[in-house]
């Protein structure tokens, strides 16, 4: 009896033990994070799930693994990470949100609406997985239910920035410029500071042939952001709807020198 009491007291301090090492490791990891030292961060939590593969809180550190290695290209082994956490969290809601936004990312769009649609299941007011389930659906040219989850965005919050534009956007290629018009106006008045919706805008206007309109509305966007491609090609498809060629390659080649790819600038150009 004395044996199996002494066998519990050793078994009972090697967990606490255990757990002690854990829980220091998983601090060293998150200090190691915050001071941002991937590779650091990365050989200490594949070290800590070591100690205990099952341990079903090793789903934040496969959480944070798949982040590192997101940040770093390896977009495989952030698939692979985030897909062991699911194993172990299979509700981790932050976890479907990560690997939904890197599928978007690599362009795989059913598997990145699998996962927001695995979201909204457990949470049918995620804001996040709204947007961007509606941003799929639109690409899809699923206008019905784009407008569907963009409404019910705008619905939980009237001044989301980005689903104020998205169904903006969404609005002009349903046919309805008028009211896409509206949004955008609405949209420069309450954030004048961002070139994006001048951008946007601007690009309605080369629609509608108003030249000087859409002029005034790039020189905003430029002034704003000057280092921003995407005025530079916004402003050359002005200038090819004004015929001024010239004007639109010299645009479309600093385009190029401030990072956007050559397909980019060809689809711009129409070659």
């Amino acid at each position: 009896m004395k044996r199996l009491s002494y066998f519990l007291i050793l078994l009972f301090s090697y967990s606490n033990l255990f757990a002690q090492l854990y829980e220091q490791s998983v601090r060293s990891i998150v200090e190691a994070l915050a001071t941002d030292s991937l590779e650091k961060a990365k050989g200490m939590i594949e070290q800590t799930i070591r100690l205990d593969p099952m341990k079903p809180s090793n789903a934040i550190l496969y959480q944070y693994l798949g982040g590192i290695y997101q940040k770093q290209g390896q977009n495989e082994k952030a698939l692979d990470a985030y897909g062991k956490g699911l194993e172990l969290s299979p509700a981790s809601l932050d976890i479907l949100l990560n690997r939904a936004s890197l599928y978007l990312q690599l362009n795989n769009e059913e598997r990145a609406l699998n996962d927001y649609n695995k979201v909204l299941e457990a949470q049918q007011d995620n804001e996040e997985a709204l947007f961007f389930r509606a941003f799929i659906h639109s690409q899809a040219r699923r206008n019905k239910e784009a407008r569907n989850d963009y409404k019910r965005l705008l619905e939980l919050n009237p001044m989301h920035e980005d689903g104020r534009l998205g169904l903006a956007i969404l609005n002009n290629k349903d046919g309805r410029p008028r009211e896409a018009m509206e949004q955008l106006d609405a949209l420069v008045q309450f954030f004048p500071n961002h070139a994006k919706h001048y951008l946007a805008r601007c690009g309605l206007y080369i629609e509608k042939k108003e030249y000087e309109k859409a002029k005034k509305d790039i020189g905003m966007a430029l002034e704003l952001e000057p280092d921003n491609p995407e005025c530079y090609l916004t402003r050359a498809s002005l200038y090819l709807a004004m015929k001024k060629k010239k004007l639109a390659q010299q645009d479309c080649k600093t385009a190029i020198k401030l990072g956007v790819t050559p397909e980019a600038v060809t689809s711009v150009l129409g070659i």
